[in-house]
């Protein structure tokens, strides 16, 4: 079938055109409104601002297809094949994504709220500016819940900028992702799989971190108040100048990790790992470090003022100017 038969049909009242082969077909701005499209091969196709809301694509194979501007307002896309498509600045709010394949796609400035992404597979996919407020809710869709994107997988997904506040990440596999700036105040991340990730200026506070992978994460300047992050491994991790005061971080792994010209103050560290940490110049004022590991960890330039320390490993620890707990500087 070539474009100018499907308009004509569609014009004369058709909307059924499930399993047709539009392969790089030129529908650019084209009226597809509720049509069926189910299984249809569009790969390649250039549906660049087409109004296709309601349409039925499902199943359907859209790789490399041009959907930029395009309206796809409850759209069906479940288990469709997006993969390396071109959605940016597309609109997708209430669009059924479930179990579809955006790898690789461009979904910069994409709205996506209210769409349901359940075992979609978005590795490497850039979300940069999206709007994803309200995605993915099982029952109830009101317009300004969270996102539900538990488990969801975004390996290497560009994240920046993204409004994720108070979203449900639980299991979610973010490794490698790039979440400079983005806004995960009072999101739950607990248990997700971020090693690896950029977290550079990120909002995180009274975030749910607990159990969470940040082993060799970026999180310079990343903001971090009242989080909780009990028990997570952030070995290696970079979070020089972050402000993470009233932390929780009791039993956390940051073996090796640079906190330097960090504020903690007030945070809990009790039984955490801080063995050969970096910690220059870092504000540790009224921290909980007692029985905490901080062999050969070095403070130099610290705040340790009133700090508790009660049976801390202290073993090869550097204090060079460093302000102790009672107030006294050690040199």
């Amino acid at each position: 079938m070539n474009t100018e038969e499907l308009l004509q049909r569609y014009t004369d009242g058709e909307t059924d055109f499930n399993g047709a082969n539009l392969w790089g077909a030129d529908l650019r701005g084209a009226d597809l409104i509720g049509a069926k499209l189910r299984g249809a091969d569009l790969h390649g196709a250039d549906l660049i601002l087409a109004y296709l809301s309601r349409v039925n694509l499902s199943a359907a194979y859209l790789v490399s297809t041009k959907l930029s501007g395009a309206n796809l307002n409850q759209a069906n896309l479940s288990g469709a094949n997006l993969s390396d498509a071109d959605l940016h600045g597309a609109t997708l709010q209430g669009a059924d994504l479930r179990r579809a394949n955006i790898t690789l796609a461009n979904l910069q400035d994409a709205n996506l709220s209210n769409a349901d992404l359940r075992s979609t597979n978005m590795s490497g996919a850039s979300l940069r500016g999206a709007c994803l407020r309200g995605a993915n809710l099982r029952q109830e869709r009101r317009i300004y819940s969270p996102a539900n994107l538990r488990g969801a997988d975004l390996r290497g997904a560009d994240l920046r900028g993204v409004n994720l506040s108070g979203a449900d990440l639980t299991r979610a596999n973010l490794t490698g992702a790039n979440l400079t700036e983005t806004n995960l105040r009072g999101a739950t991340l607990s248990q997700a799989k971020m090693s690896e990730a950029i977290l550079d200026r990120a909002f995180l506070s009274e975030a749910n971190l607990n159990q969470v992978d940040l082993r060799d994460a970026r999180m310079i300047n990343a903001k971090l108040e009242r989080a909780q992050v009990t028990e997570a491994d952030l070995s290696g991790v970079k979070l020089t100048l972050a402000i993470a005061a009233d932390a929780k971080l009791g039993k956390t792994n940051l073996q090796g990790a640079d906190l330097s010209k960090a504020t903690f103050n007030r945070a809990d560290f009790s039984r955490a790992n801080l063995s050969s940490t970096l910690l220059i110049e870092t504000e540790l004022c009224d921290v909980y470090l007692a029985r905490t590991n901080l062999m050969n960890a070095d403070l130099t330039g610290a705040n340790l003022m009133r700090s508790e320390m009660s049976s801390a490993n202290l073993a090869g620890a550097i204090f060079k100017d460093t302000t102790m707990p009672n107030g006294d500087i050690q040199n």
